[in-house]
């Protein structure tokens, strides 16, 4: 994958005098110029929140060396024994080890426990954002086809309701782009457990923080979000008859669309990605497919 240049971090401002110990307040650009405040509940979460980000966004370097305690707990407003507990949970994630006499230094990102919801929110909201929704959504298209088939063969009654739900929900947003992540991350939630399967539901939740910022990204074009539903719609009906081949290629196809989309945004060369057996046209002949299968359930509706 071909690097590109990292957008450094804005350091934090000047902390004023307050009454409560407090870190500073920092703020991270997301991808779509939203802006995201740490609002943690206690201090102790908040510079491991703070550092975390800073961290994750080579604020530091990679592998580079963090300021020595005092300066740091100086910089952040905060006592030493507090910043010391935060260190500890951060090294307990990977990301930093503490050595005598040499400091604190950033561990490289091959050690780094990337599962871990923290470290996958922090990745969110990093100038890396692109490279990680890329990986994310490559993710997505080794698990998620394979999970539709499972879901096709094992989901209840029940859950086949919920996804039919959920797809519902999605189809909804149309016309309301804020609310398309979270739908979107509950109709492939309700797949997931419908699999049966406790490793992939369980993954599913550890990836929606990430999940929600490449949603976030791979539907800004206009007309895009729209364009997927139909498969969303397809794969819900595969799964209501228990198709089980049918859902793993639908499903398939519907996570192509946004890992094609990075991949342009990447400038990566089609020889280096995930192709999908068959190419194109398999889309084609699902979309009318799903479109009729829209309408259908339109007429089914009460008006």
């Amino acid at each position: 994958m071909p690097s590109r240049a990292s957008r450094r971090p804005t350091k934090p401002t000047a902390a004023g005098t307050q009454a409560a110990e407090q870190p500073r307040a920092r703020r991270a650009a997301g991808p779509a110029g939203g802006v995201a405040v740490i609002n943690r509940r206690n201090l102790h979460d908040q510079i491991v929140e703070e550092l975390g980000q800073r961290i994750v966004g080579d604020e530091f370097g990679r592998e580079g060396l963090l300021p020595t305690e005092p300066q740091l707990a100086a910089d952040l407003g905060v006592s030493r024994n507090a910043l010391r507990e935060a260190i500890k949970v951060l090294v307990s994630k990977g990301l930093v080890e503490v050595r005598p006499k040499t400091g604190t230094r950033v561990r490289p990102a091959a050690d780094w426990k990337l599962l871990d919801r923290e470290v996958l929110s922090w990745h969110a909201f990093s100038s890396r954002h692109l490279d990680h929704s890329f990986d994310l959504v490559e993710l997505r298209m080794i698990v998620e086809p394979r999970a539709s088939y499972l879901a096709a063969k094992r989901a209840t009654a029940a859950e086949v309701v919920a996804i039919d739900a959920a797809c519902t929900r999605l189809e909804g947003c149309v016309g309301k782009p804020d609310l398309v992540p979270e739908a979107d991350i509950v109709f492939h939630r309700s797949i997931l457990l419908a699999s049966h399967n406790a490793i992939l539901d369980h993954l599913g939740s550890l990836v929606a923080s990430l999940m929600q910022i490449q949603v976030l990204m791979t539907t800004q074009h206009r007309g895009s979000f729209e364009r997927g539903l139909p498969l969303h719609r397809a794969l819900t009906e595969a799964i209501r008859r228990h198709d089980a081949r049918g859902a793993e290629e639908i499903s398939l196809r519907l996570v192509q669309m946004p890992y094609e989309d990075l991949a342009e945004r990447l400038r990566l060369a089609p020889a280096s990605l995930l192709a999908a057996p068959g190419g194109r046209p398999a889309i084609e002949r699902i979309v009318p497919a799903a479109r009729q299968a829209v309408r259908y359930q339109a007429k089914r509706r009460p008006a």
